[in-house]
């Protein structure tokens, strides 16, 4: 009698389980893909300069600061250009496939920062951010030398 209880358990908890992972398939593939606005066209006409910050679905303390970090400084640093349409930020789940194109377009995984030019669209000159520096003044200075040569371009600068 007692190994037919097991074997009911047994049975019961693998349907569970299968019943659970079925759910989490047909959720994933109902849901549509998170793919954010189209960027609008800048001032110029143009398409704006992009801070993207690539990340995945689980989420740590320090990936999240660092996005909400790199979201404020290129407010701050940029207010004007992101009021008028030159710069943007973005941050992108590379596990999302609706990103597919960007992910692949930059190689990216994860906690990524990438400065992309879509002055002529997508496929412009881009820049990554090799190391994101743990404070707001030096990551301004890093984000504005990557930032301010693609806008001078635009004004027949640099």
């Amino acid at each position: 009698m007692h190994d037919k209880k097991r074997i009911i358990a047994v049975v019961a908890l693998f349907a569970f389980m299968t019943a659970g992972i079925a759910a989490a398939i047909l959720r994933e593939k109902n849901t549509p893909g998170k793919r954010q606005d189209p960027l609008p066209p800048a001032a110029d006409g143009k398409g704006p300069v992009v801070v993207y910050y690539f990340h995945g679905h689980q989420r740590c303390a320090g990936c999240l600061r660092t996005e909400k970090m790199l979201q404020e400084v290129t407010a701050e640093a940029f207010a004007e250009e992101m009021k008028s349409g030159l710069v943007a930020f973005r941050a992108i789940n590379v596990e999302d496939l609706a990103n597919v194109d960007l992910v692949e377009r930059f190689s990216v995984t994860a906690r990524h920062p990438v400065i992309a030019d879509e002055a002529d669209g997508p496929g412009g000159p881009w820049k990554e951010l090799s190391r994101v520096p743990g404070d707001k003044g030096a990551l301004r200075q890093a984000l504005e030398a990557l930032v301010r040569p693609m806008l001078a371009k635009r004004h027949g600068g640099v």
